[in-house]
This record gives structure tokens, sequence and C-alpha cells, in this order.
């Protein structure tokens, strides 16, 4: 009983978020909103080198350790300069550009769009998409403009 009472209390927007981040093609996380990572999709594991199944849900403490956020020279970037922070603050999307740490060890630059999931109660975390720019020299997608 415990358990259902603990599926209950998800947010709806954050089983949507996790439904749709499970079928997408680009690296993608969902957040809580404490800022805990709660899922991550394949394309995601690729990059990090381990899947959700694995680690399960990751303090961002753990996540900014381990993965990044990080500056051309490895230094940490701090949370409030993030997009999931002015997504988290501010309520609309956001969107940046920093590195990550891969599955190798080495630093690969990406752009990120943060979108926060609100319900009718207010913010209940963000849905994070990942570009990697570097694994192949170039920009994964094309851009209009």
């Amino acid at each position: 009983m415990a358990e259902a009472d603990a599926v209950s209390e998800v947010p709806l927007e954050l089983i949507l978020a996790r439904n749709l981040v499970s079928i997408l093609s680009l690296a993608a996380f969902v957040v809580d909103s404490d800022g805990d990572v709660v899922f991550f999709n394949e394309a995601a594991a690729e990059v990090s080198g381990t899947r959700f199944e694995e680690t399960g849900s990751l303090t961002r403490g753990e996540w900014n350790r381990e993965l990044g956020p990080f500056d051309e020279h490895g230094r940490p970037i701090p949370y409030d300069e993030l997009p999931l922070a002015i997504a988290a603050r501010e309520g609309r999307p956001a969107y940046g550009r920093f590195h990550i740490r891969t599955d190798t060890g080495g630093l690969i630059e990406i752009e990120a769009g943060a979108v926060p999931l609100l319900g009718p109660d207010g913010y209940h975390g963000a849905m994070v998409v990942l570009w990697p720019l570097e694994r192949t020299g170039q920009s994964t997608g094309a851009r209009e403009g």
C-alpha cells in the first residue's frame, strides 16, 4: 500500500515528461522540483556511459560531480547560471551552452534547452534536452535562422 501511495505522490507532469523523454532520440532528462534527476533516456545514457536502470534517481550534486556542467577548462559552472535554474526560477524555457563529461572522461560541448513542468499548483520540475556539439566535431542538427 505504501508503494501505491508513493506513486500517487509523483506529479502527473513528471510522469508525462518521463514518457516523452523515453521516446526522444536526443539525450534528455527529467528533474523534479528539487533539481534531482528522476529519469534520463537511452541517448543520455550513451553520453554518460550508464543507464538509468543502473543508477536510479540522482541528486543534483551527484549529477553535477559526475557529468557537469563545466566550462571549457573543466571548472564547474554555478547552478544559477544554467538553463535548468532559469526554467525553475522564472518558469520559462531557457537555453545555454556548456560542457559535460562523457563516459570516457573527456569534455564535450553541448547546447541544452530546459522546459519547466508547470501544473495547476505550480512548478514540478523540468525537462532538459542536450545537443552534443563535439562528438563528431560539428553540430548534430540543422538550425534555422
